[in-house]
């Protein structure tokens, strides 16, 4: 028996240890279970070895089926990247973007009437997602991503870092007297689960105050997005970027009552496929970035 002649055998092999499912691996290959669980039995027969046990809901690679997954990955990666090295698409063509809300709204789409207008030949589409795509295997192209995280495999290039500070509306700004730290005791907090140091009571630690969280009124929400909707709606004070949120200000729907900040407090990254095949028009999408960003 050639391994090369069961191609399809050995890829449902691969997909159903990764997973750890034969369910998950026949959605993957447009199969059904039956076919993932005979292409598996077929290969098991021929090598006159067990690859999977069952382990509850589970199929279990076995010591030697994971052993052979973990080859047949590493194969179909290096086949990738040769197809992919070969097939390079052009300028021209569209490009699928992955954020934030909050970095889509505040941030990108005020912005892409220049991009459109400097480069029609790429037609970018914006996707607001907080979930991690699969970058190599995905629909999505580029993702901009909220955080200090690392992603191996991956090219990440940091687009914006800023400060942290408090953010409300004009009227509540007015209304409450913000005029120093001490006066946010008496007004809604919202907080948006940032990572501890990044968040009130580190704020409230630069400013020399022992925050006691009880002494305080909270509105707990899940991301910056519904931070950012529910300052705008004047409800609450949320700590913020100065840059992110530039236009609200220049606008008047938000103001920062007071000036103290809070140092490296978000990071947004641009990351890509480095052997992407849309490569030219990524390149292109992260140099108009940091130009924005840098003026």
């Amino acid at each position: 028996m050639n391994p090369l002649n069961h191609l399809n055998s050995l890829r449902a092999i691969e997909a159903a240890a990764r997973h750890r499912s034969y369910t998950l691996a026949a959605a993957e290959l447009f199969v059904t279970q039956a076919a993932i669980s005979q292409q598996v039995r077929q290969v098991e027969a021929w090598l006159g070895i067990k690859l999977f046990v069952r382990q509850g809901r589970q199929m279990q690679p076995t010591a030697k089926g994971q052993q052979l997954a973990e080859q047949l990955s590493q194969g179909f990666a290096t086949i990738g990247e040769a197809v992919k090295r070969l097939k390079c698409e052009p300028l021209e063509g569209e490009l699928n973007i992955t954020t934030t809300q909050s970095f889509a709204t505040m941030m990108l789409s005020p912005a892409l009437g220049d991009f459109n207008r400097r480069y029609p030949e790429v037609q970018l589409k914006v996707w607001a997602s907080t979930a991690m795509e699969d970058l190599h295997h995905g629909s999505m192209d580029v993702a901009i991503r909220y955080g200090f995280t690392e992603y191996a495999g991956l090219s990440q290039r940091t687009l914006l870092e800023d400060e942290l500070v408090p953010l409300c509306s004009p009227a509540l700004c007015r209304d409450g007297q913000l005029t120093n730290a001490a006066a946010l005791r008496h007004c809604w907090l919202i907080d948006s689960t940032q990572t501890t140091g990044r968040d009130w009571p580190a704020w409230f630690a630069c400013a020399g105050i022992d925050m006691q969280p009880r002494d305080f009124k909270w509105i707990s929400v899940s991301n910056l997005d519904m931070a950012l909707s529910t300052a705008l709606s004047g409800h609450g004070v949320f700590l913020g970027s100065r840059r992110m949120a530039r236009a609200f200000i220049e606008a008047g729907s938000l103001v920062n009552p007071i000036n103290l900040a809070l140092p490296s407090g978000i990071r947004y990254s641009l990351l890509h496929d480095p052997q992407s095949p849309r490569l030219a028009r990524i390149q292109l999408f992260e140099n108009w970035l940091l130009e924005r960003f840098a003026s």
